[in-house]
C-alpha cells in the first residue's frame, strides 16, 4: 500500500462513493495523500477536504480531461488547482454541459439499435454529477442489456463502438496547457491504454507535461518498467494512482493499493512546488515525513 494516492473519482462524476465516503475508505486504507480527480469537476473537493480534515489526511485539489488522439481518447491530470478559480470553474461547467448532450446522444444511438434505456434513469443514475459513460453503463446493466461494466463498454461504448459519441474535441496539449494556465501541474494518466504513446508524448512533453502515471491499478512490473523508461527518456517523473471509482471492474484497486513509494511521492512534490510555491508544499512533506 501507499501513503499518497493522486488518481481516485466521487460520485461527483462516475465514481459510487460520497468525497466523505471515499475519504474515509482512504484513510482506512492508509492514505494520507489524496487526489480526488472527478472528470471535469471540482464540486467534491470541499466536501472532500472537510472529511479529510477529520480523517488526518489532505488533498490535492484536482481534475481529470478527457482528449481525443487518432483513433483513441488520452486523458490528462491536473494537480493543485484552485476550486475557487472563477474561469476555472466557467470553463468546466462548459464541459459537464457538453457531457449531457454527449450521454443523450449515446441513448438515441442505443435506441437506434433497439437497446432501450431510459434517459430520465440515466439523469437519476448520474445525480448531481458530471454525466458519464458509466452513468450509461449502469443504466444498460440494469435493463438487462449487459452483465459488468466491461461488457457495457466493449459491446457499446468505447471509442469505435455503435453507440459512442464523440465530445467536443480536445487535444492532450490543449489540457496540458490549460491545467498550466490555471496554475496546475499536468500528468498523463493511464498511459499503457494509449497505443501510440510516443506521439501523445512528442506533443505534451514541449507543452508542458510533467509526469506519467506509471503505478497504475493492475499494472504488471514489466509495464511498470517499460513506462519508467518512456519517463527517463522524456525528462518527466513517475507517478500513479489507483483510479479508484466502486464499480467493481476488472483490475479495480482500492485507494492506494498500488506501489508508489515515498521517494517518488516526495520527488513529484518537490518538483510541483518549484511550480506551485515552496510554501504551498512544504505542509505535504512535513504530513508525509519524506525529505
Amino acid at each position: 500500500m501507499s501513503i499518497a494516492d493522486f488518481h481516485s473519482h466521487s460520485i461527483r462524476s462516475d465514481g459510487v462513493l460520497t468525497p466523505t465516503e471515499l475519504v474515509r475508505l482512504a484513510a482506512g486504507n492508509g492514505v494520507r495523500l489524496l487526489a480526488l480527480t472527478d472528470h471535469d469537476s471540482m464540486e467534491g473537493i470541499p466536501e472532500a477536504v472537510a472529511a479529510a480534515s477529520e480523517a488526518g489526511i489532505q488533498i490535492i485539489p484536482s481534475i481529470e480531461m478527457s482528449t481525443d488522439i487518432p483513433g483513441d481518447e488520452a486523458h490528462v491530470l491536473g494537480y493543485f488547482l484552485d476550486p475557487e478559480d472563477a474561469d476555472l470553474q466557467r470553463t468546466l461547467a462548459g464541459m459537464r454541459d457538453s457531457r449531457v448532450a454527449r450521454g443523450e446522444g449515446m441513448v438515441r444511438k442505443l435506441h437506434s439499435l433497439g437497446v432501450e434505456i431510459s434517459w430520465e434513469r440515466v439523469k437519476e443514475i448520474a445525480g448531481d454529477a458530471s454525466v458519464g459513460r458509466p452513468h450509461v453503463a449502469k443504466a444498460l446493466i440494469e435493463a438487462g442489456h449487459v452483465a459488468t461494466f466491461d461488457e457495457a463498454f466493449e459491446r457499446y461504448l468505447a471509442k469505435g463502438k455503435p453507440a459512442y459519441v464523440e465530445r467536443d474535441k480536445l487535444t492532450p496539449e490543449d489540457a496540458v496547457r490549460f491545467i498550466i494556465d490555471h496554475g496546475g501541474v499536468p500528468v498523463l494518466a493511464h498511459p499503457r491504454e494509449i497505443d501510440n504513446l510516443d506521439a501523445v508524448l512528442d506533443s505534451a512533453v514541449p507543452a508542458g507535461l510533467a509526469a506519467l502515471e506509471v503505478y497504475y491499478r493492475s499494472y504488471t512490473p514489466a509495464d511498470i518498467q517499460r513506462l519508467l523508461q518512456f519517463a527517463r527518456t522524456r525528462g518527466i517523473l513517475p507517478l500513479g494512482g489507483s483510479d479508484f471509482h466502486g464499480h467493481g471492474s476488472d483490475g479495480e484497486r482500492k485507494p492506494g493499493d498500488i506501489p508508489l513509494t515515498e521517494e517518488t511521492i516526495a520527488r513529484f512534490l518537490d518538483a510541483s512546488g518549484q511550480r506551485i510555491g515552496e510554501a504551498r508544499i512544504r505542509p505535504y512533506r512535513h504530513s508525509l515525513t519524506v525529505s
